[in-house]
């Protein structure tokens, strides 16, 4: 039988016998993976062209021939271009936050190439994929997103303190600078969902800040506040938003001694009377685990005084654990606990 030490001896070993493989794989395969980065950038140049003939095909203009792509910075060789770029059936560039998101890509390898580098690949990107009817469009925009990106570096925006009004006046700040250089329709395209986001950020600090609501009444008045998201935005964002809140307000109703009942009704306020019962449900059974849990720590405590010969001691407490807890599943989370336990760290969760 393996003792614990042994164990962990043999998952350490497999752990870098696993981790000595992998490193062996990307030593010997450098070429092939430049040549799938060569063939992955192609690749996506003949997709953006496709995308475009599609739309002039329409209206009979001039079909579009793919031509050189520029070499990406090292750590973008293997990856798709991410510039889903759009014309339409007349070939003219249509105005979406693709747009932002392909400067944005090349732009995110500045050290590895220097801005000049950058702009130069982002140019030659946009003459090969774009029909002549939409490049000046594109080029336009890239210039004005380099210069706002020049001006939004400037020490004055820089965010010196964290209150909800100092956020605010950034934000402020930072939408009327982007008008500088867009227009009203390209701004929204290019930054609304970043806005929304700040602005949401800023109201969550508000609201929380409030002391004279409950945790209920801040709990509905965030859930509100989801809902004023851009629905793409907060069906990506609400699951990990309300989870953070949750674990907010369900710290501070616990830290006063409020009630279940009190903890339900906020749950219900932030995330529906449905998720409020499931939650309720997962408090007793994790109440039930916590006590099964000290129950067998203990025991286990006591055995491993009671027992002085190693071997017996650890079947004893294998035998102890099997009759605890029923399912492989607990019998590991329980087994995580008892190291923690020897190492000094009480904790339960």
């Amino acid at each position: 039988m393996l003792t614990p030490n042994k164990k962990y001896g043999l998952i350490i070993g497999l752990v870098v016998f696993a981790l000595l493989i992998f490193w062996a794989i990307l030593i010997l395969k450098p070429k092939k993976m430049n040549s799938e980065s060569s063939a992955t950038t192609q690749s996506t140049a003949q997709s953006q062209v496709a995308l475009a003939n599609t739309a002039l095909s329409t209206s009979g203009q001039q079909k579009l021939v793919p031509g050189p792509m520029p070499t990406l910075a090292p750590s973008l060789r293997g990856t798709e271009i991410d510039c889903p770029l759009k014309v339409d059936s007349k070939g003219q560039l249509v105005l979406t936050i693709g747009i932002r998101n392909c400067f944005d890509y090349f732009l995110s390898s500045l050290g590895e190439k220097t801005e000049a580098q950058l702009i130069t690949d982002i140019r030659q990107y946009l003459t090969t994929t774009l029909p002549s009817t939409a490049l000046p469009y594109a080029l336009k925009l890239l210039d004005q997103y380099i210069a706002f990106r020049h001006a939004q570096t400037q020490p004055a925006m820089q965010v010196k303190t964290q209150t909800a009004d100092s956020l605010q006046a950034t934000v402020t700040s930072l939408k009327n600078l982007r008008l500088k250089y867009f227009t009203p329709v390209e701004s929204e395209v290019f930054f609304g969902g970043e806005e929304a986001y700040d602005q949401y950020s800023i109201n969550l600090i508000r609201i929380n800040a409030d002391k004279s609501l409950s945790e209920d009444q801040k709990a509905a008045k965030i859930a509100a506040l989801m809902d004023q998201l851009p629905p793409a935005l907060a069906d990506s964002m609400r699951p990990l938003m309300q989870y953070a809140e949750l674990q907010k307000l369900t710290k501070a109703i616990q830290s006063r001694g409020g009630s279940p009942e009190e903890l339900h009704q906020m749950r219900a306020s932030l995330v529906g009377p449905e998720a409020a019962v499931r939650l309720d449900k997962l408090d007793v059974e994790n109440a039930n685990w916590q006590q099964q849990l000290n129950s067998y720590l203990k025991a286990r405590a006591q055995l491993k005084a009671s027992v002085s010969d190693e071997v017996n001691r650890q079947e004893a407490i294998e035998t102890l654990r099997n009759q605890t807890f029923s399912s492989p599943e607990d019998r590991i989370r329980a087994q995580t606990y008892e190291a923690m336990r020897d190492s000094g760290d009480n904790r339960i969760f």
